[in-house]
């Protein structure tokens, strides 16, 4: 049996018509009517109600394995909330389609539409289904049908692929699924009955819509409505089927669709629910976007500005940046650009094999790459996000584990053209790549610079850190006359807790101290590792009376910690303050003499030395 055969959004029927408001026509009778008007979500969700071909689209999207599992029924207006408002309107800026035979496209159109509003009010009446479900399956009860009629209105010269294959690629809602099934006319339920389940409720509604003037292209021969069904309608069915007409009717001439009235002027075009942020850019406007997030501190910055251009510039729907770890053969999806507050449900993905030789050969040959889904495929990367093709632009291909911007046109249906957006693509993954090694390269001077001035074994600063910070607060508190405080702390017979207890206990003694020092000081203060058992603490905008409450907390903080180790580790603590023509030298000098009458006076407290107090010593006890 042979594979099969690859398929990409050129075989897609709906990429030959992926709306019906694309019809040129009518596609300018709706940019008419929306010319100047403030298109609020509840429009853009009743327009799309009139669209079935969009709403094909807009499930299979909403519907993807990637975004978690969908809900137990769907509507058009749920499919939207899924979406989000902005992907939604991307359902419908379809570019205009040039289609033949377009006659019975119309009436397969109205008939679509006359069967939903029947559905919906068959529903409200029965109880059988959410009128709003029941709308979605009247909608697209004839997607068959109209699969066919694409096919042969785009002319095609290939032999077109039969609609079943389509609808089980797309994965749609069971419920709709069944109802293709069974097309032919239920048994015991002719319109004058109370239908009892969606298929009857469907069936009964276009046989309202039949009534109403709105019937298949070729209706004697698909609704085989025989004398016997018609004679059976009463008086009730054709005061509803009246009531149906003058719905559909309305529903389309809020929107300039009604047929009945003038086309506007040809000259007179305006876009479709245009993109207030704009679409499409040169070369030039990717790299300035990209480049404004040059001095970004994190991956996610640059991320969400590589993937947020690639929506912006390159006219793609959807953009994610992914790993690929060689190791595991899987992809971890790192960020996601699509207009969407959704988020990923899944975000590790196992590509096919297929899908890995087209990543292998993005990376071999340092350029984007194709990758086209297979009919009927379940598994992969494409299936999980629901699309027929995606473009992957390889970035930092040396790294251990290279990167690939994934590109994709699913909602729009437009193809990705070689010729027209490998340049586009390829300007997006070079500007990603420099931007990427660029914050790696900052990162690791940060990591050297931090190393050169911190100690390795407490994490404080290092003594040539403190020192250069004392040195600035000094002229800082001499500029502005703030006060300025000083501790020199030293941990209490730390040669002999060495000697006693190891070199590795006295390690722990050391970085306890020094957790003690960090979560006791504010972030403003300066702490450092000054020597051996010895640490400096500047104390900007610090009294002394301030200071003395922080020495008391500091050397009982320690002890607590000391017995919560079982360890002997208790500070002593020399205090002095910032005065008139102070240097670095003379108060480090004073505050070693303070730290020393701290000793003599029996450890495990803190002294001062200011001005009117000399050495005053606080005990623990």
């Amino acid at each position: 049996m042979l594979p099969p055969a690859p398929i990409s959004c050129r075989d897609n029927p709906l990429g030959h018509l992926p709306s019906v408001l694309a019809i040129r026509d009518l596609r300018r009778r709706l940019g008419h009517a929306l010319h100047g008007r403030d298109v609020r979500q509840e429009e853009v969700v009743r327009i799309l109600q009139l669209d079935p071909l969009a709403v094909v689209r807009g499930l299979r999207a909403a519907a993807a394995p990637a975004f978690g599992p969908p809900p137990p029924a769907w509507s058009v207006r749920r499919l939207a909330e899924r979406l989000g408002p902005a992907p939604t309107r991307r359902l419908l800026q379809a570019q205009p389609a040039a289609t033949t035979g377009t006659l019975a496209l119309r009436r397969l159109w109205l008939h679509a539409i006359a069967t939903a509003f029947a559905a919906q009010d068959l529903a409200a009446q029965t109880g059988i289904l959410d009128p709003e479900e029941a709308y979605l399956l009247g909608l697209l009860h004839d997607l068959p049908l109209w699969l066919e009629l694409v096919d042969t209105s785009a002319g095609t010269a290939s032999p077109p692929v039969p609609a079943a294959a389509w609808i089980d690629h797309w994965q749609l809602p069971p419920q709709l699924t069944a109802l293709f099934a069974t097309r032919s006319a239920p048994a015991g339920h002719p319109l004058v009955e109370r239908p009892t389940d969606a298929t009857a409720l469907v069936f009964a509604a276009e046989l309202l819509a039949d009534l109403a003037d709105f019937g298949h292209p070729g209706e004697d021969d698909k609704l085989e409505l025989t004398s016997a069904v018609l004679a059976a309608a009463d008086k009730k069915d054709l005061v509803a089927a009246q009531r149906l007409r003058r719905q559909v009717e309305g529903a389309l001439r809020a929107f300039g669709l009604d047929p009945t009235q003038p086309e506007p002027d040809r000259d007179q075009e305006h876009p479709l629910l245009p993109d207030p942020g704009g679409r499409r850019g040169d070369l030039h406007d990717v790299v300035l976007r990209i480049l404004g997030c040059a001095r970004s501190e994190s991956y996610r910055g640059i991320l969400t500005a590589l993937t947020a251009a690639g929506l912006r510039y390159g006219d793609y729907d959807r953009a994610l940046y992914v790993r690929w770890d060689h190791s595991t053969q899987r992809i971890f999806v790192r960020c996601k650009a699509d207009s969407s507050p959704r988020r990923l449900a899944m975000t590790t993905l196992l590509p096919t094999a297929s899908e890995m030789g087209a990543l292998r050969e993005a990376l071999q040959g340092e350029r984007p790459v194709l990758i086209g889904a297979e009919l009927g495929q379940r598994r992969g990367v494409l299936a999980a996000l629901a699309c027929d093709e995606l473009l992957a632009v390889p970035l930092n291909r040396a790294f251990a584990t290279p990167a690939f911007l994934l590109l994709d046109r699913s909602l729009s249906q437009e193809p990705i053209l070689r010729d027209r957006d490998t340049a586009m693509a390829t300007t997006l993954g070079m500007t990603g790549s420099l931007l990427i090694e660029n914050l790696l390269l900052r990162r690791r001077r940060q990591r050297a610079q931090k190393f050169a001035l911190t100690d390795s074994l407490t994490r404080l600063f290092n003594r040539r850190m403190g020192l250069t910070s004392l040195d600035q607060e000094v002229a800082r508190a001499a500029r502005s006359r703030r006060p300025l405080t000083v501790l020199m702390c030293d941990l209490d017979h730390f040669k002999q807790l060495n000697d006693t207890h190891g070199h590795l206990q006295g390690d722990l003694a050391l970085r306890a101290t020094a957790e003690v020092l960090r979560q006791t000081l504010r972030r403003s203060d300066t702490i450092c590792r000054y020597g051996g058992e010895e640490f400096l603490v500047v104390l900007p905008d610090t009294s002394p009376d301030e200071a003395t409450v922080l020495a008391t907390r500091l050397f009982t903080a320690v002890q607590s910690r000391g017995l919560e180790l079982g360890l002997p580790v208790t500070i002593s603590i020399g205090l002095t303050d910032h005065r008139p023509g102070d240097t670095v030298e003379s108060m480090l000098q004073r505050a070693d003499h303070a730290l020393y009458a701290s000793k003599d006076y029996g450890r495990n407290r803190f002294s001062v030395d200011i001005d009117g107090v000399d050495e005053a010593p606080v005990a623990s006890r």
